[in-house]
């Protein structure tokens, strides 16, 4: 039997959400080097995403950015609605922003919960639906949703964060299934404690503190996810779908 080719990355449109900075960026700029179309999506920060926009073309890559809140329903139809309508595809879809709060379960409201849910679940679930019928006209494509580490071994005071994110696994493992038929893979990335601008403003012996948890010895860099996301984007890929893969330096072994 006869496997589809798979679509070469220089011919391929990348949405990345929360790509203007940290992960979601080197995610991007990974993908530039090939000269893939990507979207750059921030929520708000116009002048980051401008930066990562300016920095994709300059990799190599086309830009195009769109300011949207992935939580928000309707914002999320109007970014797929304007891709499809400039580039007439999305071949790979990244699920990497995400939204991280700490609050005791006990004073935390109906809001704070649900705030995190839009972003971290709904956000996934709206782009996924956006943007499934297109790569299904395809008869193709690539979805992976990121998520954390925290979601496997839990967070005092991140009990919305850690639901969210196991709730997108499963996400990830019911739709693995339901579009294999259509070659859309779908996969779920961990990542384990990574070198961000977040850890970069740290004290110092937060930053130990992290490392040591990791026997590898180091926080990851975020380059080391990008590659593996171009990797699941590639045609030596396309036998992978409904996985989740840690990159965590052996902070989780399972």
């Amino acid at each position: 039997m006869n496997t589809p080719a798979a679509i070469p990355l220089n011919e391929q449109v990348i949405l990345i959400t929360g790509s203007s900075r940290n992960i979601g960026l080197a995610i991007a700029l990974e993908f530039a080097k090939y000269g893939a179309k990507i979207v750059i999506n921030a929520r708000s920060d116009t002048k980051s995403a401008q930066a990562a926009a300016q920095a994709v073309t300059e990799a190599g890559g086309e830009a195009m950015l769109i300011l949207a809140d992935v939580g928000i329903e309707h914002q999320v139809q109007a970014m797929i609605d304007q891709v499809l309508t400039v580039w007439g595809k999305i071949s790979v879809l990244v699920n990497n922003a995400g939204l991280r709060r700490s609050c005791a379960l006990t004073s935390m409201s109906t809001a704070e919960w649900r705030e995190v849910m839009a972003v971290n679940l709904d956000g996934p679930f709206f782009c996924c639906r956006a943007v499934v019928p297109s790569m299904i006209n395809s008869n193709y494509g690539t979805i992976i949703n990121i998520s954390g580490l925290n979601a496997h071994i839990g967070r005092d005071r991140w009990s919305h964060v850690c639901a969210s994110k196991t709730g997108a696994i499963g996400l990830t493992r019911a739709l693995a299934v339901e579009l294999a038929p259509h070659k859309i893979t779908v996969n779920h990335i961990i990542p384990g404690p990574i070198a961000t601008e977040r850890s970069h403003s740290s004290d110092m012996l937060e930053t130990a503190k992290r490392i040591a948890g990791v026997p590898i010895g180091r926080l990851g860099h975020p380059s080391e996810i990008a590659a593996l996301c171009v990797f699941l984007a590639s045609e030596n890929s396309r036998f992978i779908t409904g996985q989740t893969l840690h990159i965590n330096g052996g902070a989780l072994r399972c």
